[in-house]
């Protein structure tokens, strides 16, 4: 039976190392790696919080991928994010990587905004959607990219997963994604799915409500 520890101040959910996606040989297309489908173990939203502003081996992985990405090496960007950067399952701990293996509800869903136009401007909406009064992210911090912004987000109790995900995305497109009206730009849909991972990167200034 899954619980919501949300209000209990207890926010776990699963952390998994890559690859999300297999790894496969490009010349004979013969799966060198499987995607990761069990987690590594079960973390807090505080050590998330620690892995993304304080781990050196996760700042190197970033930057990594971080120079693909602002280089326009978009392939590069990619391969190197699904195969090297550990993410986490926001919506809670799964004992496998399915929709069915919800073990406990973590309360939270994560929002993604991409494709912004420069680090600067992830860097100010990263401030806005932290101390927007209405969604009280838990956490928000710069993604893989350097050009967007991840916030996990409480939804209202009484709410499933599905329906908080749904209220958190209307309110993040119709308050902060106006202006983004170019195809690919702004609040990505795709993460309804309650297993739906995020990728973990470094950021120093993450920022986390404790």
């Amino acid at each position: 039976m899954e619980s919501n520890n949300v209000m209990k101040n207890i926010i776990k959910m699963s952390l998994f190392m890559p690859p999300i996606s297999p790894i496969k040989d490009k010349a004979t297309g013969k799966t060198l790696k499987s995607a990761t489908m069990t987690p590594l173990r079960t973390v807090e939203l505080g050590e998330v919080y620690k892995l993304i502003t304080s781990n050196e081996k996760l700042a190197a992985l970033t930057l990594e991928v971080r120079n693909a990405s602002l280089q326009g090496d978009i392939e590069t960007y990619r391969r190197l994010k699904q195969q090297t950067l550990p993410y986490v399952t926001p919506c809670g701990v799964f004992t496998r990587r399915r929709s069915d293996c919800l073990a406990e509800s973590s309360g939270l869903v994560v929002v993604d905004i991409d494709h912004l136009d420069s680090s600067k401007e992830a860097e100010i909406l990263r401030q806005e959607l932290f101390d927007d009064p209405y969604l009280h992210p838990a956490l928000a911090f710069i993604s893989p990219s350097g050009l967007g912004v991840k916030a996990f987000i409480p939804y209202p109790s009484g709410q499933g997963t599905s329906e908080g995900f749904r209220w958190a995305m209307n309110y993040v497109h119709c308050m902060y994604d106006a202006d983004h009206q170019q195809p690919g730009k702004g609040v990505d849909t795709s993460g309804k799915d309650p297993v739906r991972s995020c990728f973990l990167c470094h950021d120093p200034g993450a920022l986390f409500r404790e």
